[in-house]
């Protein structure tokens, strides 16, 4: 199974104005990425822990959390991002802003965990 760090802080399930789930909440998000076929390890955004993990581990992607209550996490992406060769997708607050967009142009934006490709 392809291994995937998801970067996150423990959240509760995130709903819309509309009232849709727009993030099942950590622990969901992590049992249906398992379901998908991932092996999921979990770490927080702090820096530079994200990349001591990549360095060390070489994940097949990450997928970074972010959402107001995962502070950093815009940072995290951006930066694994330009210092490793791994894929790096964000979920959550769709990064529409010309400064991420500069920062990481190499970033997926992904709006909800299902559009998570598996490596092949």
């Amino acid at each position: 199974m392809p291994n995937l760090l998801f970067i996150t802080a423990p959240t509760d399930e995130v709903v819309g104005k509309d009232g849709k789930v727009r993030f099942p909440g950590s622990d969901k998000a992590v049992e249906a990425l398992e379901a998908a076929g991932w092996t999921v390890t979990t770490i927080e955004p702090r820096w530079p822990a994200p990349l001591e993990y990549c360095k060390e581990h070489s994940p097949d992607a990450v997928l970074v959390s972010t959402y107001k209550a995962v502070p950093r996490s815009r940072d995290s992406a951006s930066m694994l991002a330009r210092l490793t060769e791994i894929p790096v997708y964000t979920v959550g607050v769709l990064q529409k802003d010309d400064a991420f967009r500069t920062m990481a142009p190499t970033v997926g934006v992904l709006r909800n965990i299902k559009e998570l490709p598996l490596p092949g």
